[in-house]
This record gives structure tokens, sequence and C-alpha cells, in this order.
């Protein structure tokens, strides 16, 4: 099978570069001087070309030409618009990926930290396990004996493995540069227990492509509010109910102020949509 690859950097330049070309047209029709001998009828343009049948030749020229030179600045935005089009919505796929990847502080090591954290709080509790596997390991003998209920408190210790230390503040930033020159950007804000509040996470290409999009947690700790900027400006709004038992349903606002709605039938099944733009006729 042939892989395929779509640079969207390309065409996000693209759009750029037609974009440009636009801008040069536009004014070189309506405010140079070929526009301004072109439309004149004062007889300027006699003087300007010594000779009133070259004059009038230059006016046909700029007249027969107008229509396509302002037709091909149009056209050369619509197509710039296109190319943006497609470059957006691929990027706006991976930056969703990309953003996927970082939910609840995964990808920062926020769950390891915590289970560090929490041994250092035990660190007396080691402290004090510690030394009871050190008597052991120094007195095996006084533990083989016949009547178990005379052995030393040291007989019952087991290994507590390395002394825990501190491990800092918790991992609440996260930077990823991406081979195009661009970056995964996740910052997470924690309670008072460490559990994440909120999320943000910015996706932004070498050539200045941006998502955003930032998710707030609430209470119940599984459902959640997500806001998201994408490439072209547009934003959406997605408040999301996970029940208990997995369930949940999930009403997706637009920028244009458009709802639709989605409900799944327990955990991991994908979200059908149950109201909204874009559902079929039956």
């Amino acid at each position: 099978m042939v892989d395929f690859a779509l640079d969207y950097g390309v065409l996000h330049s693209a759009r750029k570069d037609l974009h440009d070309l636009a801008d040069e047209i536009g004014p070189t029709l309506k405010s140079s001087d070929y526009a301004t001998l072109g439309e004149d009828s004062s007889g300027v343009a006699g003087d300007v070309f010594g000779n009133a049948e070259l004059a009038a030749a230059f006016s046909t020229l700029y007249y027969r030409s107008k229509h396509p030179m302002e037709k091909a600045e149009d056209d050369l935005r619509k197509l710039g618009d296109t190319f943006g089009a497609v470059a957006d919505g691929f990027f706006n796929i991976d930056a969703q990926i990309a953003e996927g990847a970082g939910v609840m502080g995964q990808n920062l090591g926020l769950d390891d930290w915590r289970g560090k954290h929490d041994a250092w709080l035990g660190h007396d509790k080691w402290v004090a396990d510690n030394k009871l596997w050190q008597q052991y390991l120094a007195n095996k003998g006084a533990c083989d004996v016949d009547d178990i209920s005379t052995l030393p408190d040291f007989c019952k210790a087991t290994d507590p493995g390395p002394e825990p230390t501190d491990p800092g503040p918790p991992p609440t930033d996260q930077v990823i540069h991406t081979p195009d020159g661009g970056t995964v950007h996740t910052t997470l804000t924690l309670d008072d227990k460490y559990n994440v509040t909120t999320e943000k996470t910015t996706v932004t290409t070498g050539g200045g492509q941006t998502y955003t999009s930032t998710t707030a947690y609430k209470p119940d700790g599984r459902s959640y509010v997500t806001d998201t900027t994408y490439a072209d400006n547009s934003s959406s709004h997605a408040d999301v109910t996970i029940n208990a038992d997995g369930t949940g349903t999930m009403t997706v606002t637009d920028g244009d102020g458009k709802v639709s709605t989605y409900s799944r039938s327990g955990p991991g099944a994908k979200w059908d949509q149950t109201s909204g733009e874009g559902m079929d006729d039956d």
C-alpha cells in the first residue's frame, strides 16, 4: 500500500502566497499608472503617449484586461481560501490528536508524580519499616524458632524498597517541539488534592497555524466542558456529561450558535449524533 502524506504547512503557505499575489493585482488595477491612463477621459493619456491613436489603443487594452484581472484577483483569493481550508482542516484533526494525548495529564507524568509524592509523605513509615528490615537482615537466626509467639517484631519485616525522595512540585506544564518547528504546549491546573481541574493545550505549527483547546473538569471527575478555537478562528463549546456507568451525553455549540447533541451507550463507545446539523434525513 502506498503511503500518503499531506503537508498542510505547504498548503498554508500557498494560501498566503496566493493572497499576496491578489493583493498585488488589486493596486495594479485600481491605483497604478496603468489604471490612471487606461481610464483617462481628460486627454492626459494622449499627452503622455504623444499620439491619440496610441492612447486609444492603450485604453482598449486596459478595458479588455480589466475584467480578467478583477476576476483573477477574486479567483486567487478563492483558490487561496481553498488551500487554506484544506490545510486548516487537516491541521485541526492532527491538533486534536496531539491535544488528546495529554488528557488528564497522563503525558506529563502526573500519575507517576502522585505515586512518588505519596511515598514521600509516608517517609516516616519507611524509616520505621527500614529499621525493622535492617534488624531482620542482621539477626535472621533469631527468627528460626518453632514457637512463633516468641518471634521478635523484626521477623515480620519486609523490604521497604529504596528510600523515597521529595519529587518536588507536580508537573503542570509541558512543551513538545515538533519536526516542523511547531510546539504542543499543555498546561494543567490542579486542586489541593492534585486532581486536574483544567487543562489547556495549544498546538502551533512552524507556519503559524494555531489550535487551542481548554477543558474544565466538573466536580464528579468524569464530566467536562471543552472550549476550542480552530486554525481558521472558528470555535466550538462542548458540554459533556459522563454517568457513573459510562453512558454519556454531549452538547456541542459552534461559533454561529448552532447546536448538535450526541450520546454514547457506555465506556469507550462512540458518540452517536442525536440532533443538529449534518444528521441523515432518516
